[in-house]
């Protein structure tokens, strides 16, 4: 039964990507809304939990009325961004462009950054069209990787590879993927990191999400102590028309006390609250059917606190430092 459920799923995978690419742009978001729609109407157990993390993140700020019409957007924004992955290995340089805007200031803090030859780790949420965010930086020049899961199925992992790697950008598997990004980062390049999910299998701490401790990933946070690069917030959000605009923020400031357990701790912490602050901006674009709380601190977990014999340093972001 279990292969049988992959078999659907998989070959359902293919016949929904090969049909969307057959169809105008405008038609396919059309079509992958109406999937969306309906996918927030059969998926019960995803509803409930979306409902249920957005109350707790938003309380009585959202009443339920507003919940309901947040959670069915997520459900409907995340497949409307299949329309534009689906035909993405076909898309010119051009016509991806003409998808984003993105403005100067902000493109050049990033290539700023980029300049001091320290790598860059871009923290972007699964909010908006994350995939393409990887693809558009590529096509702008930079040299991007983008960490992420293996599919479910290895018969989707070809198909999965081409439409990430498309456009220039390099994907590699989470597993092992420490000391990949400690050479990637060391020759000056991109890396983009997503820490906004619970995923237990990777070192991480547990910081304040929307009030509540979450499982986050302290990945992001070593690297930026190891190899000195900077921590730059950023996402890809869609446009009421359908278009998307590029998203990127100040380097975070980091802190530096010789304590590596309390740096990677408070960095996270940070870089948390930045991840934080975007989806609080765009909650109908986030991923909220995630069971982000699933994993809960132990009774005895402590969080930890600045070294008491060493002077808590505050490290300038990059970009900022830059003489």
């Amino acid at each position: 039964m279990v292969n049988l459920r992959r078999d659907l799923a998989a070959g359902g995978i293919f016949f929904l990507y090969g049909s969307l690419r057959l169809l105008p742009r405008s038609a396919a978001v059309l079509l992958c809304r109406a999937l969306g729609r309906a996918a927030w109407v059969l998926d019960g157990s995803g509803r409930s939990v979306t409902l249920s993390n957005l109350e707790g993140a938003f309380g009585e700020e959202l009443g339920q009325d507003r919940r309901k019409a947040v959670g069915s957007a997520t459900y409907v924004n995340l497949a409307a961004n299949l329309a534009d992955l689906s035909r993405l290995t076909r898309l010119s340089g051009e016509e991806l462009c003409s998808l984003v805007a993105a403005d100067e200031e902000s493109f050049g803090r990033l290539e700023d950054a980029v300049s001091l030859g320290r790598g860059v780790i871009l923290l972007t949420p699964h909010l908006g069209n994350w995939e393409l965010l990887a693809a558009y930086l590529a096509n702008s020049g930079l040299k991007v990787h983008f960490v992420g899961r293996e599919p479910y199925d290895r018969r989707l992992d070809s198909l999965f590879k081409a439409v990430r790697t498309s456009h220039g950008a390099l994907w590699m598997s989470r597993g092992g993927a420490f000391e990949k990004l400690r050479e990637v980062l060391g020759q000056g390049d991109l890396a983009i990191l997503l820490i906004d999910q619970d995923t237990g299998r990777v070192k991480g701490t547990f910081v304040e999400f929307f009030g509540e401790q979450a499982w986050t990933p302290t990945g992001p946070a070593a690297l930026a102590r190891l190899m000195g690069s900077a921590m730059i917030p950023c996402a890809l959000v869609r446009q009421p028309d359908n278009t998307y605009r590029l998203i990127i923020e100040t380097s975070l400031q980091t802190v530096k006390t010789g304590d590596e357990e309390y740096d990677d701790w408070e960095n996270t912490r940070r870089a948390s609250l930045a991840i934080e602050s975007l989806v609080a901006r765009y909650p109908e674009q986030w991923t909220w059917f995630h069971r982000r709380w699933r994993t809960r601190p132990p009774d005895d977990w402590v969080m930890p606190g600045p070294p008491r014999t060493a002077a808590r340093l505050e490290s300038p972001s990059p970009v900022e430092g830059k003489p």
